[in-house]
């Protein structure tokens, strides 16, 4: 392992190099050496403290532009404040709810000041009289300054930055890492038992900076390696997943990691014609994490683009989380994603992984993430915290360096999840020769008459129907109106099938697969089922809006709209 190193002795380290970041937006490349990130970010860190941020305040950073955030973050880090990336809104649609949800964040966190841009500054100005504590509202035109060098430097225990959780499964909570364990992770993600990453390596990345793959994954690492990395829009893959592939082919890419959906997306919008003059011959790493992971999903990947020099053995299913910095697990290698077909009764019932009969059409498949991290350790723990063998299934614990610092501002809730130094991560999983394959989470299983469901099974069982638009399905039980669960799943439909017709092609669907009656069919209007900025659907915020009725149907909308 490398010596640890801060996060801004890193990018001193990198400023002696000529690599640098490349940053993609509206078809235009800029090119940023590494000693230019840091001559600005010195700039930042002098900006912060003469408007009177001291060491240890905690200062938001609600930026979209990726070199506006890198370098508020590192002259952050450089002046002894703590970092916290908050994400900012997704459209102007909605911007009062948006404001109201960041001023909890804010005053939960007992934010000192916030770094946004222009057009958002009015409305976090607007906040002091509900959050006492933030002293100033900057826009991030304002920060730059000529560099110079700060007073003092954080050590390797200081927090490094604060990111918040994406809320999926409940409201967003402030995960506090130190410099140790950003730099003990990283060192462990690329060292040489690792990743193994070496001078020739070039990442790419479409992902949002405010989520630890892109932060840390995607983004941080290059720099810890001095490693080049081409960083484009979120918004530019969502609209056009083949700018991600062009990308890695022109830049000849080595690396580059994204959720599942990612990769289920280019399979669906990239078009025979996009594939003209691509070679991804080069991509060696294709790392596939944040969401539950589908087997078939990478497999059709695979299979697309196999004609243009990608390799199946170039996949790498991995498993992490925000409170162990980024990643827990690896899969080796060079290795084709290995896959098991789980005998479903056992798995849900027995919590035990028992391979599938050939013929069991019920057969959930379930992909290995890979082994812990060198100098790290995961076990599967019961209810009551016992160690359970290999092909048991139980509660997913991590411990290790790359375990956070905790919740910032919240003793109790790390003290819960943090206990006698191994990381209680809620999500469910078994070993198996030694490898993770995770099952799901714990809160959102679904029980019927004593037997468990995975809703993410229910969820990609129906994901492939005609009339359903890919990733926007979501299952959840609910026991509102009293007694045992009820099934639900919420369905965005693409509008191509008559609503009675896809209602009853669901629920059949599950039937078949699965064994088990839905009791409701929820229709909504496009854009209903949101996502995490992970990729994750929004399970548990799309349940608390069914449950306290106020999740508009499709049906009424386009009523509403006839009405209008």
């Amino acid at each position: 392992m490398r010596t640890l190193r801060t996060l801004p002795e890193a990018l001193a380290d990198a400023a002696r190099t000529d690599e640098g970041y490349v940053f993609v937006a509206g078809g235009v490349e800029i090119r940023r050496s590494y000693a230019e990130v840091h001559a600005a970010s010195l700039g930042v860190a002098r900006a912060l403290r003469e408007a009177g941020l001291r060491r240890g305040d905690l200062v938001a950073i609600v930026v979209n532009d990726a070199e506006q955030f890198l370098t508020t973050l590192f002259g952050a880090s450089m002046a002894g404040v703590v970092p916290a990336s908050l994400y900012p809104p997704a459209t102007t649609g909605d911007l009062p709810r948006y404001f109201e949800l960041t001023a909890g964040i804010l005053r939960a966190a007992s934010a000192r000041a916030v770094v946004t841009s222009r057009e958002l500054a009015a409305g976090f100005e607007a906040m002091h009289s509900i959050c006492p504590g933030l002293g100033a509202v900057l826009s991030r035109e304002q920060l730059d300054r000529p560099p110079r060098e700060p007073d003092d430097a954080p050590s390797l225990d200081d927090i490094a930055f604060v990111q918040f959780t994406s809320g999926s499964t409940s409201a967003p909570k402030g995960v506090a890492v130190t410099h140790r364990n950003l730099s003990s992770n990283i060192d462990a993600v690329s060292g040489a038992q690792g990743l193994a990453l070496s001078v020739e390596d070039v990442a790419v990345s479409w992902l949002p900076l405010h989520h630890d793959m892109g932060l840390v994954g995607m983004t941080l690492t290059p720099l810890y390696r001095a490693r080049p990395a081409i960083l484009l829009t979120p918004q530019a893959f969502v609209k056009r997943p083949a700018e991600w592939l062009r990308a890695i082919s022109r830049h000849r890419a080595t690396i580059s990691f994204a959720p599942n959906f990612a990769y289920d997306l280019c399979v669906r919008r990239v078009k025979d014609r996009d594939l003209e003059g691509l070679d991804l011959s080069c991509w060696h790493i294709a790392g596939c994490g944040a969401e539950p992971i589908h087997g078939p999903t990478l497999a059709a990947f695979a299979e697309k683009f196999r004609a243009v020099g990608f390799r199946e053995a170039s996949l790498l299913p991995s498993y992490g989380l925000a409170e162990h910095v980024l990643a827990a697990t690896f899969s080796p290698r060079g290795r084709r994603p290995r896959v098991e077909q789980i005998a479903a009764d056992d798995l849900t019932e027995r919590r035990v992984a028992v391979p599938a009969a050939g013929d069991d059409q019920s057969a959930v498949t379930l992909v290995s993430c890979g082994l812990p991290l060198p100098g790290h350790q995961i076990r599967i723990v019961d209810e009551q915290g016992r160690r359970l063998g290999e092909r048991h299934v139980g509660e997913i614990t991590l411990a290790g360096p790359s375990v956070m610092l905790g919740y910032y501002k919240d003793d109790d809730l790390t003290r819960r999840t943090v206990r006698q130094g191994w990381l209680h991560t809620g999500d469910l999983g078994y070993l198996s020769g030694g490898e993770l394959f995770v099952c799901g989470r714990a809160k959102d299983i679904i029980i019927v008459n004593g037997r468990k469901y995975h809703p993410q099974d229910l969820e990609w069982a129906v994901d492939d129907l005609p009339g359903v638009r890919r990733g926007r399905v979501v299952a959840f039980g609910t026991t509102r109106s009293g007694g045992p669960d009820r099934v639900v799943l919420v369905v965005e439909p693409s509008g191509t099938v008559p609503p009675a017709a896809l209602s009853d092609g669901v629920r059949r669907r599950i039937a078949d697969l699965h064994g088990l009656c839905v009791d409701e069919v929820v229709l909504v209007p496009r854009g209903t089922v949101g996502r995490t900025t992970s990729g994750k659907v929004q399970r548990a915020a799309t349940k608390a809006r069914y449950e306290r009725g106020n999740l508009l149907t499709a049906a009424a909308a386009d009523e509403a709209e006839l009405r209008a």
